[in-house]
């Protein structure tokens, strides 16, 4: 597989004015301060519906409520999450298992705290080209042949996990331990992903890049040229994303609603 997991912010300058600042993150885990990104950003963009806003609006208060919860839930379903949560709560020194997804989750409280634009990259369920690619991906996850490939998703997680580790480094800053939930994060994705058909991944990741390049335009039309848009993404698909901006796809309409919030970051 050619990826490079790199702890390095990679930037994309649009031809049209700003950056495009991805900012590579792991699944349920909480960065230490010193890996927290330092550049100025003057808008969020989150790969993410507003639906999953809710979902994580709701994992915060049910957390609140029964602390480690939703830890316990996503175990519970099995699959890919439940082997890449296993072997994450093994590691020393990485502070993982958090819900809702501690980097994103503390991005967007910056975001209200401070009014900036907030993008959602996945389209909304009134979307009906969107709704309908999701029925396709429905429709793949529970073909026949999937499902019977469930049974033996440990020894391929092992097998993807051996690939990623070859691609993986220690961060700059921060735990040594990190390689290895970066690589985790990786194998996870691709097991993932295995269940869909490359044509049906890159309309989806098309459709985002689309959205990110409306959304740079909706933010360059309040912060001018020199704006900074600030994306919260796993690690391992930020190179395809920038392969496709690299592409030339052109900007699909995002309008970022700004909110406040008294919350601390």
């Amino acid at each position: 597989m050619d990826v490079v997991l790199s702890w390095e912010d990679q930037v994309w300058i649009d031809p049209d004015g700003g950056r495009i600042l991805f900012h590579g993150v792991l699944p349920t885990v909480v960065y230490p301060q010193v890996m927290r990104p330092r550049a100025i950003w003057d808008g969020l963009a989150l790969l993410a519906g507003e639906e999953d806003i809710d979902a994580w609006e709701f994992e915060e208060t049910s957390e609140k409520e029964s602390a480690g919860i939703n830890l316990t839930e996503a175990m519970l379903g099995g699959g890919a999450t439940q082997l890449y949560l296993e072997r994450l709560m093994l590691l020393d020194g990485v502070s993982g298992g958090r819900f809702p997804d501690p980097e994103p989750w503390r991005m967007l409280r910056v975001a209200k705290k401070h009014a900036r634009p907030v993008y959602h990259m996945e389209p909304s369920m009134e979307d009906e080209e969107w709704v309908e690619h999701l029925e396709r991906e429905a429709d793949q996850l529970t073909r026949w042949r999937t499902l019977l490939k469930i049974p033996l998703q440990g020894r391929r997680f092992s097998k993807l996990l051996k690939v990623a580790k070859g691609s993986s480094s220690p961060p700059p800053d921060g735990p040594m331990e990190l390689q290895v939930a970066s690589a985790l994060a990786a194998a996870w994705w691709w097991l993932i992903e295995e269940s869909l058909s490359p044509e049906l991944s890159l309309e989806r990741d098309q459709r985002i890049a689309s959205r990110l390049r409306g959304a740079m335009a909706d933010l360059r039309s309040r912060f001018g040229n020199e704006a900074t848009l600030m994306v919260p993404s796993l690690q391992v698909r930020i190179a395809e994303l920038v392969k496709i901006l690299d592409s030339g796809v052109e900007p699909e309409t995002a309008n970022g609603g700004t909110a406040s919030d008294d919350e601390e970051e």
